[in-house]
């Protein structure tokens, strides 16, 4: 696990989360890091984001069986979404946004 200094009180990212959020970093986007789950019955790398609002993710990340969530917090979805998409390039299943936000 890495210790990082970003949004919120939580500064642990496990292995591989990491790749993510330095990818992140560059383009200006906040990740505030989340519970991370051992022992998650997943395997591989995925990458999976939720649109809370427009300016609001929730993202899950996969690294052989830990898990772990975050919350990014970008310019709009394409800003947010964008990073990931070489991520598919490295081997990653990068789950494409789902909108559960309100629609006003």
């Amino acid at each position: 696990m890495v210790h990082i200094n970003q949004r919120g009180p939580h500064t642990t990212v496990i292995e591989g989360a990491m790749e993510i959020i330095k990818l992140y970093k560059k383009v200006g986007v906040e990740v505030s890091p989340g519970v991370i789950i051992a022992n998650a019955r997943a395997k591989g790398k995925s990458v999976k984001l939720k649109k809370l609002n427009d300016h609001t993710f929730e993202m899950v990340v996969v690294v052989n069986s830990s898990k772990q969530t975050f919350k990014i917090y970008g310019e709009s979805q394409d800003h947010v979404f964008s990073p990931l998409v070489g991520l598919k390039k490295n081997g990653w299943n990068v789950q494409e946004v789902l909108d559960i936000s309100m629609a006003e």
